[in-house]
């Protein structure tokens, strides 16, 4: 057995070091020898722009040549991979998330359903087992669900043949070693819970919704909306859709600011941005779905925003759009969102889920838009409006944006063709879609 460990331990962190210490001794108790540990703290890594290079223009080979190169080859040997990790919103830090975001080069663009859910194929015959071991200061049963869920979706996505997570704290010390050994010991096939879409929904329904004990409404004077999206500026749905839902709120006198997950590439504006999201009376933040979570780039500039003191009973909503045409995929970045506010001393004013962003145009405003962009454009006109009167998103702009234009099978069909579309324009023969470039 091989086993590759990805680990965000450093010294700031002596419990991770801890636990990755524990993993090894596990792991070499059982006769296992080929171990590989990747520091994710102390490695430069590139982030995900969301191009899809990887699946269309150099099949199987992301378009950052870094570390991430070496960290993915490993991965497709190893017959276990390990995430040993800070537990960030329910979710993982910046430094895992990294990484964990640039792995779908090993998967194929083609869709498949899976565990009642759109799913992309494999590229590869083999993969690894999937374990995520989180640490927490203090015991938190909301986010350890959470990250016990985002688990066990990012081991479907990997198509992973046995999956385990748990999470421990400092005040249970004692149990790390048995309840590492119960993780790594697991063979629950991913999805065995998952027998029909509508538990799926229920969830995204309980994530989505405001928090209950509303006080009364204050009009909003000032928002701040964050992109998620790290594509170039203007190609983008989570943009599209942010600069739709800002213009609805300006004609309202509401005084808007635009800001981009990019701008926290740099420490130094980082800290600017963040002062200056954390200064408005409302944060939206519009992003896409990477890897059943929010991008790296949204959690590090989270992160910054956390950190930044204010008095301010501010409020926060989420818009998450995925290129799966079903909704419930984004149900548990809606939860990561729903505990940074938790985190940050934020209201939860709701989210907004849309499935099939693949439907909208980028480079169209969405309000030239018609057919498919209709119930995107009606959920934000409502959104908006009551939004802006300082209320929480109503239930009937969830429901419009959770509306499919068209059935799942039509959509996934369709994807499949854009995917063999996109690739003929960047003049690949058919059959190199399916490459296998770490198999020579």
């Amino acid at each position: 057995m091989t086993t590759v460990i990805l680990s965000a331990a450093t010294p700031e962190l002596p419990s991770l070091l801890a636990l990755e210490a524990i993993v090894r001794a596990q792991l070499e108790q059982k006769g296992e020898t080929q171990i590989r540990t990747f520091d994710l703290a102390n490695v430069k890594l590139a982030y995900c722009q969301g191009e899809f290079d990887c699946w269309v223009k150099t099949p199987g080979v992301c378009r950052a040549h870094d570390a991430e190169e070496e960290i993915v080859r490993a991965i497709h040997d190893a017959d276990r991979l390990v995430l040993i990790d800070e537990v960030t919103y329910g979710g993982h830090s910046y430094a895992v998330k990294r990484a964990q975001d640039r792995m779908i080069c090993l998967l194929s663009p083609f869709f498949e359903k899976r565990a009642s859910l759109t799913h992309h194929g494999s590229r590869y015959d083999k993969q690894a087992s999937f374990y995520a071991l989180g640490w927490m200061p203090r015991k938190d049963p909301a986010q350890a669900r959470t990250w016990c869920e985002l688990a066990d979706a990012n081991a479907i996505n990997m198509l992973a043949p046995c999956a385990g997570a748990v999470v421990v704290d400092d005040n249970h010390r004692d149990e790390w070693a048995a309840e590492v050994c119960a993780m790594l010991t697991s063979v629950a096939h991913p999805g065995e819970n998952i027998h029909a879409r509508g538990p799926l929904r229920e969830s995204l329904l309980e994530a989505v919704r405001p928090a209950p004990g509303a006080s009364t409404p204050t009009r909003t004077r000032t928002a701040a909306i964050l992109v998620g999206s790290a594509k170039i500026k203007g190609t983008s749905v989570s943009e599209l859709m942010a600069r739709a839902l800002a213009a609805r709120m300006q004609s309202e006198g509401v005084t808007m600011e635009l800001h981009f997950a990019t701008d926290f590439v740099h420490e130094t504006k980082a800290a600017e941005v963040a002062t200056q999201i954390a200064k408005a009376d409302l944060f939206v933040l519009v992003t896409p779905l990477y890897v059943d979570a929010l991008p790296a780039l949204v959690v590090h500039a989270l992160d910054h925003v956390a950190r930044v003191p204010t008095d301010m009973p501010a409020r926060f909503a989420a818009i998450i759009n995925c290129g799966f045409p079903e909704p419930e995929q984004v149900r548990t970045a809606m939860r990561i969102a729903r505990h940074f506010c938790d985190r940050a001393g934020y209201r939860w004013a709701g989210g907004l889920p849309l499935g099939g962003g693949g439907y909208l145009k980028p480079e169209v405003p969405l309000d030239e838009q018609h057919g498919p962009a209709e119930h995107v454009k009606r959920a934000l006109d409502v959104a908006a409006k009551t939004l802006t009167e300082g209320g929480d998103v109503p239930e009937i702009a969830i429901e419009l944006m959770m509306k499919a234009p068209m059935p799942d099978v039509a959509y996934r069909w369709l994807g499949d063709l854009g995917w063999r579309y996109t690739a003929h324009k960047h003049g690949l023969a058919q059959r190199d879609l399916r490459a296998r470039p770490l198999d020579s």
